[in-house]
C-alpha cells in the first residue's frame, strides 16, 4: 500500500471556496472597512480608515520635531559640558592660589607656640 496524500488546508491561489465566494464582503481586521473576500476590492470605507488616512502625515511631523529637539538637546549638552570644564579649570587654579596665599599668611604670623 502506498501512503495517501493529505489534502491541502489552503485553497489554490485564484480559486474561490464554496464557503466564501470571491464576491462576498468581509470586514478588514486592520481598518474595519468592507472589502471583498480576496482583498482586491474596497466596498465601503470605515470611519477608522478615514481617520488613519487623515492622520498619516502626523508621524512625519512628529519625527521632524523630534529631530529638531534632539539637535537642541545636543547643543545644550555640549554647552553644559564646556561650562563644567571651565568651572573645574577655574576651581583647580583658584584652589592653588588660595593655598599659596594661606601658606604665605602662616609664614608671616609665625608659630603661636
Amino acid at each position: 500500500m502506498s501512503p495517501k496524500k493529505k489534502a491541502s488546508a489552503l485553497p489554490a491561489s485564484g480559486s474561490s471556496t464554496p464557503e466564501m465566494p470571491a464576491s462576498s464582503k468581509v470586514l478588514c481586521p486592520a481598518c474595519k472597512s468592507e472589502i471583498s473576500a480576496d482583498g482586491s476590492t474596497l466596498h465601503a470605507k470605515s470611519k477608522w480608515l478615514e481617520d488613519l488616512i487623515e492622520e498619516a502625515g502626523t508621524v512625519e511631523k512628529v519625527e521632524s520635531l523630534l529631530a529638531e529637539m534632539e539637535k537642541k538637546y545636543t547643543a545644550v549638552k555640549q554647552e553644559n559640558e564646556r561650562l563644567k570644564a571651565d568651572v573645574v579649570a577655574k576651581t583647580k587654579t583658584g584652589g592653588k592660589e588660595n593655598e599659596t596665599v594661606a601658606g604665605a599668611e602662616q609664614s608671616k604670623r609665625g608659630n603661636w607656640w
